[in-house]
C-alpha cells in the first residue's frame, strides 16, 4: 500500500472520529460502539449475520479480512462485514450528505480466545450531528441492527 494511501486513509478515519467526538459530546450517554457477543464460531455468526441482514432489508456487500502485517496471510480472527439498506442510505444522504462518513454500515467480528465478538459505530451518533432530520432514520437503522444481531445471534 503507497504511503499516498496511507495518508488519505488516516485522515478519514481521524475526520469520522472527530465527527463522533461532536456527536458523542451533543447526544450525552449515548455509547460511541455497540458490542454483541455471540454464542458461534467466526463462520457460523457471519452466516447467521449475512442471512440476518437479508431478513432485514439490508443488502450484503462484502467481506473484508485484515492482512497481517508483512507476510499478507489473513487473520481469521479479524472480520469487517460490509452491508447497506438502500433506500433508507439514500434519505439520509438527501438529508444530510455528511452521514457518508457511516456508510456503508459495518460490523466489525473480533474472534479472542475461541469467543466471538461483534462490534459496530452506534448510528445514535449522528444524531449529534445537529440536523434533527435524520433523527428517525438513525432510530429506523439502530432498530434493524438490534434486530438483525439479536437474530444472528439466538
Amino acid at each position: 500500500m503507497s504511503y499516498r494511501r496511507i495518508y488519505s486513509c488516516a485522515i478519514v478515519v481521524l475526520a469520522s472520529f472527530a465527527l463522533l467526538a461532536s456527536a458523542i459530546a451533543t447526544t450525552g450517554k449515548s455509547p460511541m460502539l455497540i458490542s454483541v457477543d455471540s454464542p458461534y464460531d467466526m463462520g457460523k455468526t457471519i452466516g447467521n449475520i449475512k442471512q440476518s441482514l437479508l431478513n432485514n432489508n439490508f443488502r450484503f456487500l462484502r467481506e473484508q479480512t485484515l492482512k497481517d502485517g508483512v507476510d499478507g496471510n489473513d487473520d481469521p480472527r479479524f472480520r469487517i462485514v460490509y452491508f447497506c439498506n438502500f433506500a433508507v442510505a439514500y434519505k439520509a444522504i438527501q438529508i444530510d450528505k455528511r452521514i457518508g462518513f457511516m456508510l456503508p454500515c459495518r460490523l466489525t467480528l473480533i474472534e479472542r480466545d475461541g469467543k466471538v465478538s461483534i462490534h459496530y459505530l452506534n448510528p445514535a451518533l449522528v444524531k449529534g450531528l445537529g440536523n434533527h432530520r435524520l433523527n428517525s432514520l438513525c432510530d429506523q437503522i439502530s432498530s434493524a441492527l438490534s434486530s438483525v444481531l439479536e437474530e444472528a445471534t439466538l
